[in-house]
């Protein structure tokens, strides 16, 4: 198993991110929010990896620390959970918020990130409740579950503006990293619709 990949990254596109990896160009299928810690420039990058082989095609997938790694490979070991849905909830989620999501057995809110339905949220909760609670990021359920449902408002709210499901978040986690989480959708999307507008 590759456990990780670190080199100058070369491009990022909505879902993966290409690597120069001794003089070879690596694409690496990632969640949206990874693209949102290296600059759009060049640069030296880590991330840590999941190999797929599948029949026809092998995949790599790469986040951002090891505890997004292990979630993905969590979900991904339920029923019905391949990569694609790991990534639509870590697309819309931290990993704090998803542990949270999970705890609190908030289907609805699971539910929200695209292909998940209700019964697969329920699903999801009932292979894994047990297991996240030891997961080294379930911390005040309640509080981050709230915020994951204030997230999930702002970056619809965005996208019903017209921006993409990556410039939303890309937007909302640069809010995060620098003010924490926004207290209200307001406040959330109008300090989001400013990060949107000083990079246009």
């Amino acid at each position: 198993m590759i456990e990780y990949l670190r080199g100058p990254l070369v491009s990022v596109e909505e879902g993966a991110a290409i690597l120069e990896i001794g003089g070879v160009g690596v694409r690496i299928l990632i969640p949206d929010t990874v693209s949102l810690l290296p600059a759009p420039e060049s640069r030296e990058v880590t991330l840590y990896t999941r190999l797929v082989i599948r029949e026809e095609e092998i995949l790599l997938y790469g986040f951002s620390d090891p505890r997004q790694r292990e979630l993905f490979n969590l979900i991904t070991g339920v029923s019905g959970f391949g990569p694609r849905l790991a990534l639509s909830l870590l697309n819309l989620f931290s990993v704090e918020q998803l542990c949270s999501a999970i705890a609190a057995e908030d289907a609805a809110l699971l539910s929200q990130a695209p292909g998940v339905g209700r019964k697969s949220a329920q699903r999801l909760i009932l292979e894994l409740k047990e297991k996240v609670k030891s997961f080294p990021a379930a911390v005040a359920p309640a509080r981050e579950a709230g915020e994951a449902g204030l997230r999930v408002d702002i970056i619809e709210a965005l996208c019903a503006l017209g921006y993409s499901r990556l410039e939303a978040a890309d937007a909302l986690r640069r809010v995060e990293m620098e003010r924490g989480a926004p207290e209200n959708r307001e406040e959330g999307l109008k300090l989001a619709l400013q990060k949107l507008a000083s990079r246009s």
